[in-house]
């Protein structure tokens, strides 16, 4: 079996590995998040993400230099670091470019507080209780939904479980592998969510 544990890897060591099978092919792609992580630190400086933000576009980087690298799409025309530094930038950008749609959203005023302003007192409470109920229900679906990798995760965070002892449990590198993983995760259930506001807008406020 070809194994090479040297920590000056090559980038044809790094590819040969994560072509492997498990679980040598975990241990490469361990080996290739760490070797560029300090990606990281450099993003949240230049384009002023938050640490978390930028971990997540990092990993998202690395997912797909991984698929690349494992179907042959990459085809080493770069060096490895060139290829996922070009990946990485892009995905800040469409970070940066999501936060900014973000805000633009929460200034429009049109959140559950501003609908609920036009609504008689007397049925605010009576709503904020309803919407409460379901955001309850509606994330406890979704979480079951999720593959069960993530939805692992999630569950073991939601119980207090730090990500040191998340990477033991589940055979991760390290704690900052399991908390990319669960950013990432958490990112994923975010956006299957349905929120209360779309509850609230799509039955237009009236009660049957």
């Amino acid at each position: 079996m070809w194994l090479t544990f040297s920590k000056q890897a090559t980038d044809d060591d790094i590819i040969r590995g994560i072509q492997q099978g498990y679980p040598q092919r975990q241990i490469w792609e361990n080996k290739l998040y760490v070797k560029f992580r300090y990606f990281i630190q450099e993003a949240v400086w230049k384009h002023q993400l938050q640490e978390d933000e930028a971990s997540m576009a990092y990993s998202d980087a690395l997912l797909v230099a991984i698929q690349h690298i494992r179907t042959g799409s990459f085809e080493q025309r770069c060096a490895l670091k060139t290829y996922i530094y070009r990946i990485y930038q892009n995905k800040c950008i469409d970070r940066l470019r999501a936060g900014r749609a973000a805000k633009q959203q929460a200034h429009q005023g049109d959140g559950l507080d501003a609908y609920l302003e036009a609504i008689p007192d007397g049925q605010q409470d009576i709503l904020r209780h309803l919407c409460a109920k379901y955001e309850v229900v509606n994330l406890k679906r979704r979480i079951q939904l999720m593959d069960g990798r993530c939805k692992q995760i999630i569950l073991a965070w939601g119980e207090g479980y730090q990500d040191k002892e998340i990477a033991t449990d589940m055979g991760y590198q390290s704690a900052a592998v399991a908390k990319t993983s669960r950013l990432r995760c958490l990112e994923k259930l975010k956006k299957s969510y349905q929120t209360v506001k779309g509850l609230i807008t799509t039955n237009d406020g009236r009660t049957d």
